[in-house]
């Protein structure tokens, strides 16, 4: 029986010649096991459909998955069902399927960190990671698909995932989204079979590219390009016709003017890293971004300019009462990188650029290939610098001032590019909120009288909660394992203890908890009057409870002006004051959370309260006037919370910021924070989320 099992039928014994030697035994000794079943036809037909698909099988999962495939037809003969048996072998691919989903997936959301780290890595625009069914830029994020199983084992699909990640890198790095790219492509090439066509010809180009710059990793995009030999071979000929996109000096206008040659021409199929292009997407990006950052380079190099005088004058030297000139130049030793290199002259005088006016550089580049002249020219209106300015003049606060003021208070500050504190380089001052008396508590009460009274009542239901107590001297009710135990040491002759009771106290609630409202710039209209009502209702109700609370906004421009305005002591009470305060609370100047926290979070800690919380209600990442942006501002607000958390505070932050999934998991942690999609439904979740989290 075995020689004639070893023949194999139809085409199986081809099959096996194309297998290795290794896989040859693990057939032959899976094929005798198949031949000792008990039925004799049976196990002739169960060995020699084995022998068919085997080979399949094995390519594409490996001896661990044909093993768990023969193991399963295997269960279903010892279960006595040999037609499931056989069609299990007869079906490989539905096994290869699932066998590659359940083994060998790699999903996007348990790489997605080290995607993110490893794409900030590579340089250029800080770009997202995010979920998509295609792979492609907006060149704002990176999206990648929820999963991938396309090899055998996680740890390559991993891979897979890092090389899709770079290609996409290099099309905003290297210039296949550059402004004037977008605007020929708009002119002309935007109909789906030319944007295959451009995506196939800016494969060519950034391969090269990447080739040229990150050797490692284009050897690693080389290897998992393919599909097959003749995939490989129809690249290799495409990439030999076209060696005006191999060289260095290729730019995407160069693939744009190839595409109607390659519009009637059979291409290859696409590689596996390569994705799809959305030309939309990336003009709505781009146009946003565009404007928002023409705004920032002028306002960062008007306070660069600002600082420059101050030294030329701290100097005695004479300052010129016209304004001096900034520009931009390419170094002649510049590298062989394709990345921007650029010095920054202020007159004739090199400057070190910020990390932040460094990344915007970097980013106007990757749109426009140049940083133009008007750039540098002028300085662009502060947002809300105005409201600010005038707020502090009221309270004689100018800078100068703030920095010998005796109540000012200095507080340290993370440069996670230093990786050391700035000791005392935040100059906090605190102040009260003027009240206001404008009906606006009234109208809140009256909005939401209905809601009102469900939270109170909410609340009331809380305090009623009582906890049993066991192991009492007396109470109303026997604690049957108390009673076992005592009876346990009565029969061992020792003295049956009198605690066998159980009995109810109410709860005793010990919480502090400060809210910490968000009051910069952008918080005006809507949002502003969504967090007064929130604060209004919530006091109200936390009148019942008689909980320990703060409340206090903050807000600020630079780390001399950081501001944070009380509108209720712990120790105060819950006065028309305090309501006229809240009524009082207007947007200002900026966020820069990190020393907001540190402050606050010491007022916190001052109470006595077993459970101390702290509440942010913000509508935004953390950003400030100057170099507070971006990642510098995000790493200093979690190390803040990082601070308070090793002082036994739990911080919680409530948010508008559709985009909060892209820093709030990193700074707060992935369960503490939440975000509101309707702003009109932030009074009620507050409440609710207040409940939730103080719950003893």
């Amino acid at each position: 029986m075995v020689d004639v099992i070893t023949e194999g039928r139809g085409d199986g014994a081809s099959l096996s010649s194309s297998v290795s030697d290794a896989d040859r035994q693990f057939i032959q000794h899976w094929k005798e096991i198949c031949a000792q079943q008990t039925r004799t036809q049976f196990s002739v037909d169960l060995a020699e459909c084995f022998v068919e698909y085997a080979p399949q099988v094995l390519l594409a999962t490996g001896q661990s998955g044909a093993e768990a495939w023969i193991l399963a037809a295997l269960e279903a003969a010892d279960d006595d069902e040999p037609e499931k048996a056989l069609a299990t072998l007869r079906r490989p691919d539905e096994f290869v399927e699932h066998y590659k989903f359940a083994h060998c997936r790699c999903s996007l959301d348990s790489t997605s960190a080290f995607l993110q780290n490893f794409v900030i890595g590579l340089g250029g625009r800080h770009l997202g990671i995010a979920k998509h069914h295609e792979a492609y830029t907006d060149t704002e994020k990176l999206f990648l698909p929820d999963h991938l199983k396309e090899f055998s084992s996680p740890e390559t699909n991993l891979a897979l995932f890092k090389v899709m990640a770079t290609h996409l890198w290099a099309q905003v790095r290297y210039g296949s989204w550059r402004q004037a790219v977008v605007e020929a492509l708009s002119r002309g090439a935007n109909s789906p079979p030319a944007m295959a066509v451009f995506n196939c010809l800016e494969c060519v180009r950034l391969d090269a590219h990447v080739a040229r710059e990150l050797p490692g990793l284009g050897r690693q995009m080389e290897a998992l390009a393919y599909r097959s030999e003749n995939h490989r071979r129809d690249w290799q000929a495409l990439v030999n016709e076209l060696p005006v996109l191999t060289r260095p000096g290729a730019t995407a206008l160069d693939s744009i003017h190839l595409v109607d040659t390659y519009l009637d021409k059979t291409l290859p199929a696409p590689k596996r890293y390569q994705g799809q292009m959305d030309l939309a997407a990336v003009r709505k990006a781009m146009t946003v971004r565009i404007n928002k950052e023409k705004d920032a380079v002028q306002q960062a190099l008007g306070e660069l300019e600002r600082s420059l005088r101050q030294v030329i004058k701290s100097d005695n030297k004479a300052i010129d009462d016209g304004e001096g000139r900034f520009t931009l130049l390419e170094p002649d030793d510049q590298s062989a990188g394709d990345g921007p290199n650029l010095e920054l002259y202020y007159d004739d005088q090199l400057i070190q650029m910020t990390p932040e006016i460094e990344a915007l550089m970097e980013s106007i580049m990757e749109d426009l290939g140049e940083v133009p002249e008007q750039y540098l020219e002028g300085v662009a209106r502060l947002p809300y610098a105005s409201e600010l300015d005038a707020d502090l003049g009221e309270a004689g606060l100018a800078v100068d001032a703030l920095e010998i003021a005796p109540d000012v208070i200095r507080y340290r500050e993370w440069d996670y590019l230093r990786q050391r504190f700035r000791e005392g380089y935040c100059l906090m001052n605190e102040s009260e909120v003027p009240p206001v008396d404008d009906n606006f508590v009234e109208q809140t009460l009256e909005k939401y009288s209905g809601l009102l009274k469900s939270i109170k009542r909410t609340f009331e239901a809380v305090l009623g909660e009582s906890k049993l107590l066991r192991r009492q001297s007396q109470g109303d009710d026997i604690d049957v394992d108390a009673l076992v135990e005592a009876h346990a040491d009565f029969i061992n002759g020792q003295e049956m203890s009198d605690y066998i009771y159980t009995r109810y106290r109410n709860r005793e609630r010990s919480i502090a908890v400060m809210f910490m409202v968000d009051m910069s710039g952008s918080t005006h209209g809507w949002i502003n009057d969504a967090e007064r009502e929130s604060l209004i209702l919530l006091s109200e109700a936390l009148e019942t409870l008689g909980d320990l609370y703060a409340i206090y906004g903050f807000s600020g421009k630079t780390n001399k002006r950081c501001e944070t305005y009380r509108v209720k002591r712990f120790d105060e009470a819950y006065t028309p004051q305090v309501r006229q305060r809240i009524s009082g609370i207007r947007s200002k100047g900026f966020t820069r959370m990190g020393v907001a926290i540190r402050h606050l979070g010491h007022l916190l800690n001052m109470t006595r309260a077993r459970t101390k919380i702290l509440i942010t209600l913000s509508d935004g990442r953390p950003e400030d006037y100057d170099a507070y942006r971006g990642r510098y501002a995000v790493e200093d607000t979690r190390h803040a919370l990082q601070e308070l958390r090793q002082e036994g505070v739990h911080p919680f932050c409530i948010t508008i910021d559709t985009e909060a999934q892209d820093y709030l998991p990193h700074m707060y942690g992935a369960a503490n924070y939440t975000v509101i999609h309707e702003v009109d439904k932030l009074p009620l979740k507050v409440a609710d989320i207040y409940r939730r989290l103080t719950a003893q």
